[in-house]
């Protein structure tokens, strides 16, 4: 969408132009953790790091916070175990299943995920200006609650 005129953003329909704001917003952020030494980490990964709880979460609960088949969540997890932000272990009572769990690494990714973030947020505001930007968040949050 990036090659579009601006006429032509702005004759787009309301939900894509949000879409095209949000997927900049994630690429910035990524871009940021990227920088950070998070290297090899895709924004397909995201959904496997934000979805994991604390002592861990099997595949296919992943899968269906994610909105994914099994079959893709386990890609993503396996990517994510062989570059080590990810490990997997047995389930307890479930021999079936499997556990996927956090590394070091994974959690500095989501500790730093917030930073990241954040500073997106200030490149928004340094963008438009704070006043703008606090408009732009209440008018979001008035469509979110309708």
């Amino acid at each position: 969408m990036s090659d579009l005129t601006d006429d032509e953003l702005r004759a787009l329909p309301l939900g894509r132009l949000l879409l095209q704001a949000h997927r900049r917003a994630q690429a910035a952020s990524l871009a940021k953790l990227q920088a950070s030494g998070h290297a090899e980490i895709r924004l397909g990964h995201v959904p496997v790091i934000t979805n994991l709880d604390p002592e861990g979460t099997r595949i296919t609960d992943l899968a269906a916070r994610a909105g994914m088949t099994r079959q893709m969540m386990g890609r993503l997890v396996k990517e994510l175990e062989a570059i080590g932000y990810v490990r997997l272990r047995p389930h307890e009572t479930d021999l079936r299943a499997v556990v996927v769990t956090l590394t070091e690494l994974g959690e500095r990714f989501r500790a730093e995920a917030p930073v990241a973030m954040a500073a997106v947020d200030r490149d928004f505001a340094q963008l438009l200006g704070p006043s703008e930007l606090a408009n732009l968040r209440e008018m979001l949050l008035r469509i979110s609650k309708s």
